[in-house]
């Protein structure tokens, strides 16, 4: 039982998902926001190691232009680790959280137009394993039951 708890966190293993939408308006580049950059436990995922996000998302309903998205950490004061990255008008996939770190995802327009970009993501914790953890457990006990049960001398006969 003990190897199957894991750490607490708010997206416990076997929980439901955490499914978010929303819009962000990307200005045209060069202008203050044409950049959108967070961190996913912000736009309420709350991401950690072993769950998978299912993540979609569309520039202008995926009428384009294309612009850049990715999803990175910064795991400490100089580090950057990019984990997912495209250029494209729309994106639809899944990632596999590796550790616990603060993961964040930005979107960058490089275009002379405003783009609308919609977005949904899909946070599924990993599958509960306490079962798997018990299980040879309860199996031993059985087993060792039978087995005391076997060698018990027969009882005399009256």
């Amino acid at each position: 039982i003990f190897l199957a708890s894991g750490s607490a966190r708010a997206h416990a293993p076997g929980s439901p998902p955490i499914t978010q939408s929303g819009f962000v308006p990307l200005s045209p580049q060069g202008q203050g926001d044409s950049t959108y950059e967070a961190f996913m436990e912000g736009l309420g995922v709350p991401p950690g190691p072993g769950d998978t996000l299912r993540f979609s998302w569309s520039a202008n309903a995926g009428q384009g232009p294309a612009i850049y998205f990715e999803i990175h950490s910064h795991p400490n004061a100089s580090g950057y680790i990019r984990y997912y990255n495209t250029h494209a008008d729309r994106a639809e996939d899944s990632w596999a959280i590796p550790s616990a770190d603060g993961y964040m995802v930005l979107w960058d327009n490089p275009n002379s137009a405003t783009v609308n970009v919609t977005y949904t993501f899909q946070l599924f914790a990993p599958p509960d394993l306490t079962v798997l953890a018990v299980f040879p457990v309860i199996l031993a006990v059985i087993v060792l039951l039978l087995w005391i049960s076997r060698r018990r001398p027969p009882c005399p006969r009256e």
